[in-house]
């Protein structure tokens, strides 16, 4: 690593086993306090046009006790430049923000890049491709690097696909430490559901050096995120809390939190292993001041190195370890011998496979196998689209089952969490083409013990193989810990020896090398009869020989039965209690091999259950056989699609659901809306609750949240006006006036725009315009929009209709004209 003292990466992970670090504070937040910055104008620009402003303050934090100085390039990416007309001046931005810092911190202080989020979602959440989203995080960082930064912080990143594509990024272009934050809301996730684990197995797997959280609501909740993260990390971990949520006070924005009070809380993620510790929005240098103050006589907590296997989807992790109950992989996504799904998946209609996926994981499936290759069938293409749908569908782990490197990594950019490549064998020509994107999409793989010469029939040439990919895996920087080997089951019909040699390899695998395993149960009993008993007893047999992860087929009640008995007799099921809950009572007949394939519902009842599930891929099928069945437009809507959403609301707010599933339902109605609209003449309106006028105030560029919001709306029955972005308020009154609005939405997602809320209401007011406004945003309380006398407040969009529904039931006011 280039920079104060030419220190490598290495040496500044030995410093963080030394010493606690101090990062700086806010930058956009005190600019706005001190009356240095307009609010449609963005802090990276005063790199360049008050460049004096920017060094000044970095010398402050230097004076405080900053350790690691942030350059001002939070938002210098190309799009969010591009809202400012900036864009043609993203080099001379960053470049020239990395220069102030460097100037500022002199021999003092370590000096980092600073990424935010592009400002969009990705997909399904936005409509952003990941591709896309590399592109602009690799430009920046291409800018950044140029004048040798210390090291990369990723920051304020709620979106867990947004986080990988700037974290690969970083590490296509260098080698600096990179510290990858992501933001939390007040229950412990992200607001696309990410959970602190998740957050930390994904960007660790990625090659993040450093794992925290920033920004948030304040320090009190990410004590707990950052109490999970440190009760399972092995690598040092960094927290940045705001000063509390910011306040109204006389016109003014106020963050209550006050430096003692920082201090205090700094003392407290020390006291549990957090290694840098600095502050976010609100925060000032003597914030910092005390941060170092409390924290510069601690010593950081030795962490040892843990042994386990993490997988994840979005928003769930799994763990694979001999102490932990056995999880087991789904293997029914598998055109393999079903013509049926060898069909549907050359013709591209995926609803048995979202079927399939569903089924498996109610079953008991811990993670999903995919398999599309089929004669016929198009892999990379449906590879991809089977990602996308079983992620929607399920929130399981994924295993992604090809041959094929160039549809395996189209599949890598859309999995959303830390998936499992199964397969790479011990054949050099498929070593050199897997390892290198199991390394670069954070992904664990499994070796199969085959290579040129085919399946070894001895357990120690098996071993060799196995041998050979652990150590592959190495070369690019592969943990073993990321490695499964699978000993390969023959059929006994074939060759019944096989299995005894299987069973002896998985032995010596896990004797001699200290491997993971992992192995197809099913195989063992292709061609015979009672397959399933075959399979629970060779089960058993390979989970005594060593085996950590059994591919099975999860509506095998035998082989779903022998795992329970395996976890409780192998003392995972700690006190028996998975075991006693599911076997204390008589156990019912279930068909061996087969889920069976439940009963024809109601139309009406597949209606609301595919809108309840997000199943897009059927809803104008049911839409049409509805309308056939002689169920009336209005009678759909109102007995099945919006009790639908309402549920789907509730799952939401019980944090069963999160926003990925939300907008999938959200799009389910919406495709069903289209449908029975195109059956309805003019004269029969479909629902027309209310007419809302909705923007984003000005000096604000973000979007994201209303647009969900606006989308949710709109499926509820509501007129949707959307202004867009960085609306001023003229325009606003106007478009309620003109439109009879019943009800004007504002949102502000910035600390230094959230102040144009109070002004937007009092000119409505002025004009004697009647609507209801309504406030909502990232940085917007119940409290300030008691202080600002808005209408109501709605911390998501899920609340954003309940309080609309309120409103628009109880209002009396009459519309201007």
């Amino acid at each position: 690593m280039r920079g104060l003292t030419g220190m490598k990466k290495d040496e500044f992970l030995a410093r963080l086993q030394e010493e606690i670090l101090v990062l700086d504070g806010a930058m956009g937040t005190l600019l706005q306090s001190r009356g240095l910055l307009p609010s449609d104008y963005p802090p990276e620009a005063l790199n360049i046009h008050h460049p004096k402003v920017i060094e000044k303050i970095h010398r402050e934090y230097v004076a405080s006790g900053a350790d690691i100085i942030l350059a001002n390039t939070f938002g210098a990416n190309r799009l969010r430049l591009s809202e400012y007309h900036l864009h043609d001046h993203l080099e001379e931005v960053n470049r020239q923000a990395v220069r102030l810092a460097r100037r500022a911190a002199g021999r003092k202080a370590l000096v980092a890049g600073c990424l935010g989020p592009t400002g969009k979602f990705l997909k399904p959440i936005g409509e952003m491709e990941f591709d896309h989203a590399l592109q602009i995080f690799k430009e920046q960082i291409s800018s950044l690097l140029q004048e040798e930064p210390d090291l990369l912080v990723l920051e304020t990143m709620a979106d867990i696909r947004q986080i990988k594509a700037a974290l690969i990024a970083c590490r296509e272009l260098t080698n600096l430490p990179i510290i990858a934050n992501m933001t939390f809301a007040e229950d412990g996730r992200t607001v696309t559901g990410t959970d602190p684990l998740t957050a930390l197995t994904v960007c660790q797997a990625l090659g993040a050096d450093v794992v925290g959280a920033n920004c948030s609501t304040g320090p009190s909740h990410l004590l707990e995120v950052m109490r999970i993260m440190a009760s399972v990390a092995d690598l040092p971990l960094s927290v940045e809390p705001n000063a509390g949520m910011p306040e109204l006070v006389e016109e003014k924005l106020v963050f209550r939190l006050t430096p003692n009070q920082m201090g205090e809380y700094a003392e407290s993620f020390a006291q549990m292993g957090v290694n840098i510790i600095g502050s976010c929005c609100g925060s000032t240098p003597e914030h910092t001041r005390r941060i170092r103050e409390r924290v510069k006589m601690l010593k950081p907590i030795k962490r040892e190195a843990r042994s386990f296997l993490r997988l994840s989807s979005r928003t769930r992790t799994v763990e694979i370890d001999r102490s932990l109950p056995l999880r087991a992989m789904g293997e029914r996504i598998n055109p393999s011998g079903r013509p049926r799904l060898t069909a549907a998946l050359k013709s591209r209609r995926f609803n048995l496979v979202r079927e399939e996926a569903v089924r498996q994981m109610n079953a008991g499936a811990d993670l999903l196998d995919l398999n599309v290759g089929a004669e016929g069938v198009d892999e990379k293409k449906a590879l991809t689209e089977v990602v996308k749908v079983v992620q929607q569908a399920v929130p399981l782990t994924l295993s992604l089952d090809t041959t094929d490197a160039e549809a395996l990594e189209r599949a890598l950019k859309e999995v959303e969490g830390k998936c499992l490549i199964n397969s790479v064998t011990g054949e050099e020509k498929k070593l050199q083409r897997i390892l290198p994107l199991t390394k670069k999409y954070g992904a664990a793989v499994v070796g199969l013990t085959l290579d040129e010469k085919g399946i070894p029939e001895k357990a120690e040439d098996r071993l060799k193989i196995a041998k050979k990919i652990i150590e592959r895996s190495a070369e690019y920087g592969i943990s073993r810990d990321d490695v499964l080997i699978d000993c390969l089951t023959l059929s006994a019909a074939t060759n019944p020896e096989a299995s005894l040699e299987t069973l002896r390899a998985l032995r010596l695998v896990k004797e001699k090398l200290g491997a993971r395993t992992i192995l197809g149960i099913s195989n063992i009993s292709y061609g015979l009869p009672a397959r399933s008993l075959l399979n629970a007893n060779f089960l058993a047999m390979a989970l005594a020989a060593g085996l950590d992860l059994p591919i099975i087929n999860p509506y095998d009640s035998s082989v779903i039965q022998a795992l329970d008995a395996a976890n409780l007799l192998m003392d995972r099921d700690k006190r028996g209690t998975h075991y006693i809950q599911t076997y204390g009572v008589k156990l019912e007949e279930v068909p061996p091999t087969e889920q069976p394939i439940p009963e024809k519902k109601p139309i009406g009842e597949e209606v609301y259950q595919a809108v309840l599930t997000g199943n897009r891929e059927s809803i104008e099928a049911l839409i049409e056989e509805a309308l056939k069945g002689g169920i009336v437009p209005l009678d759909i809507t109102n007995l099945y699609l919006i009790p639908a959403l309402q549920e789907v609301g509730e799952l939401f707010e019980a944090k069963r659901y999160f926003l990925p599933q939300v907008l999938l339902s959200v799009e389910t109605m919406r495709l069903a809306f289209q449908k029975i609209k195109a059956t309805l003449s003019q004269k029969e309106p479909l629902l027309q609750k209310g007419t809302i006028v909705f923007a984003t105030v000005k000096g604000d560029i973000h979007d994201i949240g209303k647009n969900i919001v606006s989308t949710l709306l709109e499926s509820n029955g509501y007129r949707v006006i959307d202004l867009g972005k960085d609306v001023e308020r003229e325009k606003i009154i106007a478009a309620a006036r003109e439109n009879q609005a019943d009800i004007i939405a504002l949102s502000a997602l910035m600390t230094t725009t959230m102040l144009e809320m109070p002004r937007v209401i009092e000119a409505a007011r002025q004009s004697q315009c009647y609507s209801f406004i309504i406030v909502g945003g990232a940085v917007i309380t119940s409290n300030y929009a008691e202080k600002i006398r808005a209408d109501g407040y709605a911390k998501d969009a899920i609340q954003t209709v309940k309080l609309v529904d309120k409103l628009i039931k109880k209002r009396t006011r009459p519309n201007s004209s």
